[in-house]
């Protein structure tokens, strides 16, 4: 190969690779510019299930407590089959889990998960946007990755819509 069609190689690289960062930027800045959806009143949602884990499991600290799932109307109406149509929303909240006297009650709130379905604006994540709050906040959304980090989990689920709870 002459230096003359390594350096034109090079350089097509560079061009190509800042493409593809600038496109991945852009798309981190739309997902982030995109207003924070926190769904209050979500406790008055049917409730989808609880689950509790205790420690001394094989599951992260990050996930031992108390797991309440709840849905919007539309979402309840995807759990059936699968396919969950657009505006259906998911609220998985995870509150510490307390035990006392062989009894295992709900503590504080640690987080807030939320799916919004969106299939024309999150297709990259299953067309479902992610959220995260933390406590009992509702402003700040801290996921910053549009959602891939959670998606790794969820696209295990493709089978039922990306959503990993079932109604029972």
């Amino acid at each position: 190969m002459t230096n003359s069609s390594f350096n034109t190689l090079r350089a097509g690289f560079r061009r190509s690779a800042w493409m593809v960062l600038t496109l991945i930027l852009a798309m981190g800045l739309l997902y982030a510019s995109e207003p924070i959806q926190y769904p209050n009143n979500f406790r008055l949602w049917v409730h989808v299930g609880t689950g509790v884990i205790l420690p001394g499991g094989p599951i992260p600290e990050s996930e031992q407590g108390m797991h309440h799932i709840f849905a919007n109307q539309k979402a309840v109406d995807g759990y059936a089959s699968g396919n969950f149509a657009d505006g259906s929303v998911v609220v998985y909240e995870l509150r510490e889990a307390r035990q006392q006297n062989g009894i295992i009650f709900e503590g504080s709130r640690r987080r807030v998960d939320v799916m919004i379905k969106d299939s024309n604006l999150y297709k990259n994540t299953g067309g479902w946007r992610f959220e995260r709050f933390m406590g009992n906040g509702q402003t700040e959304d801290v996921i910053h990755d549009s959602g891939a980090s959670c998606f790794e989990c969820h696209k295990k689920a493709n089978a039922h819509g990306f959503v990993i709870s079932q109604i029972h």
